[in-house]
């Protein structure tokens, strides 16, 4: 199945994998505020049945002065549910 979804405002997600009983946790320290997640359907190649794309992504532009600067960090978190 195809997925491709945008969440505005939706910062530091955990999804759950009820079949293998992992989690993980996306921690966004600095920087994005939004979460893309996706995966490739259509290319068998890149097995879009077994996994999904999660991406921290800002939507609002950033104005910056110059010489200024704009920084992203996240990280990820493996875990198991509960």
């Amino acid at each position: 199945e195809e997925y491709d979804r945008v969440y505005t405002g939706v910062n530091d997600p955990v999804l759950n994998d009820k079949g293998t009983g992992k989690t993980l946790s996306v921690l966004n320290t600095a920087g994005w505020e939004d979460t893309v997640i996706w995966n490739p359907y259509g290319d068998e190649g890149m097995g879009y049945n077994n996994f999904v794309c999660v991406e921290s992504v800002k939507f609002d532009p950033v104005s910056l002065d110059g010489g200024a600067s704009w920084t992203g960090d996240m990280a990820l978190k493996p875990g198991t549910l509960e």
